[in-house]
């Protein structure tokens, strides 16, 4: 069993997760996007993309201007948005339900998806070396502030999505 910190995070993925920020941003508290552009360009998912989409529709939503990650939605039963992060090895999946509107729900676990081909999904992203991050762990704070706010930014906003929230 893994000892974990009051963050709920094993102590060894917080410093993995830092890690992953420095190597991203650079100087934390002045960071800059430049793996952004650099990511884009790249594609590394892109097999990721080509076996989500064998199963079903999927559409790249991918915005490198207001993302840090690769953002895919999958239409299946319910809608899942898949975020791969640009800034290291994790993922957060999220259902938007049947008809494509919130509230989202996290997806963190096997059993809580809703059918087969959402299970593939978790499959496909778990067996592809990402660590899939739970709700309570995408809203952990981080030393790094990507606004003028001067506040902390969560993990979620440091490796998904810098404007928002879960």
């Amino acid at each position: 069993m893994t000892q974990r910190q009051a963050s709920g995070h094993p102590p060894d993925q917080l410093a993995a997760l830092r890690d992953c920020l420095a190597r991203a941003y650079g100087d934390l508290d002045h960071p800059t996007w430049h793996f952004v552009t650099e990511m884009a360009a790249r594609q590394p998912y892109a097999d990721v993309l080509r076996r989500l989409r064998a199963d079903g529709e999927v559409t790249d939503d991918t915005d490198v201007n207001c993302d840090v990650s690769f953002t895919y939605l999958a239409r299946r039963r319910r809608y899942l948005t898949v975020r791969l992060s640009m800034v290291g090895p994790y993922a957060a999946i999220l259902s938007s339900g049947a008809d494509g509107l919130g509230p989202f729900q996290v997806i963190s676990t096997r059993d809580q998806c809703a059918d087969a081909s959402e299970q593939a999904i978790f499959d496909l992203v778990s067996r592809s070396g990402f660590v899939i991050l739970s709700r309570e762990e995408l809203q952990e704070r981080m030393p790094i502030s990507l606004r003028e706010t001067g506040r902390p930014s969560t993990v979620y906003a440091a490796f998904f999505e810098p404007d928002g929230h879960i």
